[in-house]
């Protein structure tokens, strides 16, 4: 697999797994990382008892984007579905959504994955274990499953599987 060279947008439950298992310094080494302030107060709070980035440390390795209300009000005016997920998903995806050019996504929640399958971003989606099998990394501890690329691509075609479903109806 080559090396993506889009800037990887992260989420939170991206970088906490990625720190959990030992492989956040190897993944800044390779890729451009880009968040949200939202995400950014998450991942260097320790919000939802996820692993804690020194905010310094943070700021040197990853470009943070500001979204503001107009942003967010403009993005849900074309988009419902923002509606549907967690504040620093839904800004990550407001800011994907404004974005000239390249750029992938990695996070692994569900209703992220869904928002992107149906808004027609399924090929800019990817996986922690994707990500870092690309620069030969190894993690020190296993990647839990919603990390794995199998599992990512299975979500997809659920989720395109249930929508061709939905208009059948």
């Amino acid at each position: 697999m080559a090396v993506p060279s889009d800037p990887v947008l992260l989420d939170n439950c991206a970088i906490s797994a990625c720190v959990a298992a030992g492989a956040w310094d190897a993944l800044a080494a390779r890729y451009t990382l880009e968040t949200v302030a939202e995400v950014e107060s998450e991942a260097t709070t320790g919000y939802q008892q996820r692993e804690i980035i020194p905010p310094g440390q943070f700021r040197k390795q990853v470009t943070v984007h500001l979204v503001d209300a107009v942003q967010r009000l403009d993005a849900q005016a074309s988009h419902a579905g923002l509606a549907m997920l967690d504040d620093g998903e839904r800004d990550l995806w407001v800011h994907a959504l404004a974005r000239e050019g390249g750029w992938i996504l990695c996070g692994p929640d569900i209703a992220s994955i869904k928002f992107g399958v149906l808004n027609g971003y399924k090929d800019r989606l990817i996986s922690l274990e994707a990500l870092l099998s690309a620069i030969g990394h190894k993690p020190r501890r296993k990647l839990q499953e919603h990390q794995t690329a199998k599992w990512l691509s299975n979500q997809i075609a659920q989720i395109q599987l249930d929508e061709q479903f939905r208009k059948l109806k």
